[in-house]
């Protein structure tokens, strides 16, 4: 599993390595510590590094934990039954997980809650209660865009402040991993895991049966031999770009994509970013060609489908077009295709597509390279501590106890038994839906740092699709607009 490999620069700290160090779960006993930063793990407690403490439980009243996040999650003390999660689908692992809330309550004299604060709710609870003195929640789901802040501004727990060196968080790496953003800290903690690498990738789907049909050679294979290129996708997109049924006009297109993504995925494929450090790179030529590929696509090489600009909801409707059969290649991801039903992933008997979706790598761009193009966004799950917090060693156990429910054995957390939603929404064919898994797994282990949608700059891709901008009018556009965001941002 490749780390996290795009230099940070932080301002007066340089440039540094945003790297992903791992760790695991707490070894240190749940004992009531003081609450400022100063606070050190004593050194008794389990030895296992796995995520279970096996520390004595609290004495005294119950302590009740919330974990922010913005939306419904599973397990915790509210839940009855292992059937209140509707997706439960008689596996194993949901087993375990809901008889875990059960051990950690004990172990610790706890209750915890997911506490759904909504998407903005979560940010405004950080920026303000933690600030304040008196955080919300003891625990927070966060996304990078606001949890690098959080860390810089002093708002996130330091975990080196109340775990001991040899623990598995800066050793063996094995469960957990922390954000380094170069300043000494260990504050922003993400689970290892193989769902945190397949989640919130965007790899290039099409439509097998398409393909087939025009006598196109399976993409994947293309990928193999080194000759999946921008070049070769545009020859494929415009052999699909059709009028299938003789009336003269066209009906079927080699593309159909949300506009964020499309870029998005463009830029990587063509080894770009725009804001991945201090200094803004929207001007590079690498990104230049990304735009202009964009463009060219609609405008020069018409092999894309209709955008839609009329409906105010673009990304639904443009995410949702392929379902009719009619788009050769789109951007996709697990959470589209479940949430979509494409291929009734939870057996309730709905329609499945007509057609079989597979994944590939996005082809590489003139600046690229398969090697080295990065896959995924850096984005997931990640989590903080709020600085402040009571007790932060029972909530960090608490944290790293509630990951743990395979009780330190990985090969459980990552058996496709314990994966079957990331294998069954994207194929019904067992061969695609590995292959599938593993494309995105590929995706996910070339991760890059961008914030180039997380800075509240409003794009004018509408005028890209439309010819009306071209990509040397769009970088000298926002390129002012990105870098004194950047200045905010890490200031």
């Amino acid at each position: 599993m490749k780390n996290i490999k795009k230099f940070l620069a932080l301002g007066l700290t340089g440039a540094m390595m945003l790297s992903m160090a791992g760790c695991g779960g707490s070894d240190t006993p749940a004992a009531s510590t003081p609450t400022d930063s100063s606070v050190q793990a004593s050194d008794s407690g389990s030895s296992d590094n796995s995520g279970s403490s096996n520390t004595p439980a609290n004495s005294g009243e119950t302590r009740e934990i919330n974990i922010g996040t913005w939306w419904v999650q599973y397990y915790d003390s509210s839940h009855s039954s292992v059937e209140d999660d509707p997706s439960f689908a008689g596996d194993d692992p949901a087993y375990m997980k809901f008889d875990n809330v059960k051990k950690i309550e004990d172990n610790y004299n706890v209750e915890f809650y997911w506490k759904n604060l909504t998407y903005a709710g979560v940010q405004e609870s950080i920026n303000n209660s933690i600030l304040a003195g008196s955080p919300d929640c003891d625990i927070y789901l966060v996304e990078l865009t606001f949890g690098i802040p959080a860390q810089l501004n002093g708002l996130a727990l330091d975990l080196k402040t109340v775990l001991p060196e040899d623990h598995d968080l800066f050793t063996d790496q094995n469960y957990v991993n922390y954000v380094d953003l170069g300043d000494g800290k260990a504050c922003i903690v993400k689970r290892t895991e193989a769902a945190t690498f397949v989640e919130a990738t965007y790899p290039l789907a099409f439509n097998k049966q398409m393909l087939e049909e025009n006598n196109l050679e399976d993409p994947r294979e293309l990928w193999d031999r080194g000759e999946w290129t921008w070049d070769k996708f545009i020859e494929y997109c415009k052999v699909l770009t059709q009028d299938t049924d003789g009336d003269g006009q066209i009906d079927q297109y080699g593309y159909c994509g949300f506009k964020n993504e499309t870029f998005e995925q463009l830029m990587m494929s063509n080894g770009a970013n725009v804001a991945s450090g201090t200094e803004q790179t929207l001007t590079s030529s690498e990104t230049g060609e990304a735009l202009q590929m964009f463009y060219d696509m609609y405008n020069t090489h018409k092999v894309c489908f209709p955008y839609d600009f009329d409906s105010g909801d673009d990304s639904t409707t443009m995410r949702g077009q392929y379902r009719e059969g009619n788009i050769g290649f789109w951007p996709s991801a697990a959470w589209i295709a479940a949430d979509k039903a494409d291929y009734d992933q939870n057996g309730e008997g709905k329609e499945m597509l007509s057609f079989d979706t597979v994944y590939v790598r996005w082809p590489v761009g003139p600046s690229g390279d398969a090697e080295t193009n990065a896959g995924k966004l850096t984005a997931g799950e990640f989590y903080i501590i709020p600085a402040g917090v009571e007790d932060p060693e029972t909530v960090v156990n608490v944290l790293f106890d509630m990951w743990n429910w395979y009780d330190g054995d990985t090969s459980i957390r990552d058996d496709e038994e314990t994966l079957w939603w990331w294998y069954a929404s994207t194929a019904s064919d067992p061969e695609l839906q590995q292959s599938n898994f593993d494309v995105m797994f590929d995706c996910g282990s070339n991760e890059t740092f961008d914030l180039w949608n997380s800075l509240g700059v409003g794009y004018d891709f509408n005028g890209l699709i439309k010819g009306e901008v071209t990509a040397s009018q769009f970088q000298e556009t926002y390129k002012n607009q990105i870098q004194d965001a950047l200045d905010i941002y890490f200031k």
